[in-house]
């Protein structure tokens, strides 16, 4: 627990040097495209990864075996499940077809609120997230108030250490049902932002028509850098600020995982806030 107030250092990949399977390949649509930041995990087990701009991926660990699967997934796509062993093979994925629901304009009284829990750029714990990382989501439970409507207007966040020339992260929203966190993003896009530098980072969502009357989690996900040969290997992460009295942690390895919700001595979380437009129902 002491550890705690120091660093959270989150890990999704634990490597061996002395026996490890690897896997290689790309992602590509119907027209043969390679199709960036593909969600890839292997079927049951806290290993994934995510593909690259181009679609190219690459995963290596020591507990992956002949007979395991490995799961694609990505919002604008179907899902699709391989079995290995799979090296430089072209995984084609078909795009989803879905019907978006109409959209109701309320004309009800509005209020600007701040929710979540805002953090000042300092503080003596932090999360830190290392290279291998890739596709590791965490997050914070938002309260909505009864009766209310929240409509979605921009997320931010702090980033404390900046080890890399770029990086680049996915905003994911989630319902959560009898208060359990729901599998599934409910965005009606991907939300991908490339961050340059340490600071604040505030990011507009107002155009994305995104509406919550019960309890939601927003979650940041991990899913692309861009190394600086300057900077050392030991420094090569990144620190977000955590807080404390902010909620439980919410954190999976990646997007085919359960959460993992888990209170911490003191309520120590992510330091997340929102700006959204409330309403009553």
């Amino acid at each position: 627990m002491k550890f705690l107030y120091k660093s959270i250092i989150l890990s999704c990949l634990f490597f061996s040097t002395a026996s490890y399977a690897q896997i290689k390949g790309k992602c590509v649509d119907t027209s043969g495209k390679g199709i960036a930041y593909v969600n890839i995990s292997i079927k049951g087990k806290s290993i994934g990864t995510v593909s690259n701009q181009k679609g190219d991926f690459f995963l290596e660990h020591s507990s992956t075996k002949e007979n395991d699967s490995l799961i694609f997934s990505h919002l604008n796509f179907n899902k699709k499940i391989v079995s290995i062993p799979l090296s430089t093979q072209k995984i084609e994925l078909t795009p989803k077809v879905e019907t978006l629901e109409e959209i109701v304009i309320s004309h009800k009284k509005r209020k600007l609120k701040i929710v979540g829990t805002k953090i000042e750029f300092g503080g003596d714990i932090d999360l830190s997230i290392r290279p291998q990382d890739l596709g590791y989501e965490f997050g914070k439970i938002i309260q909505v108030k009864k009766n209310k409507i929240y409509d979605i207007k921009n997320v931010q966040f702090t980033i404390k250490r900046f080890g890399f020339k770029s990086a680049t992260f996915r905003i994911n929203f989630y319902n959560i049902i009898d208060g359990i966190v729901d599998l599934e993003k409910i965005n009606r896009t991907d939300f991908i932002y490339k961050i340059i530098g340490q600071g604040s980072v505030k990011i507009d969502l107002s155009k994305q028509q995104l509406s919550f009357s019960n309890n939601f989690l927003v979650a940041i996900e991990w899913i692309d850098f861009e190394n600086d040969d300057d900077i050392e290997e030991e420094w090569k992460r990144i620190h977000i600020p955590l807080a404390f009295y902010t909620g439980p942690s919410c954190n999976r390895a990646n997007v085919h995982e359960k959460w993992r919700i888990k209170r911490h001595r003191n309520d120590t979380g992510l330091g997340i806030h929102l700006e959204v437009t409330q309403y009553s129902k």
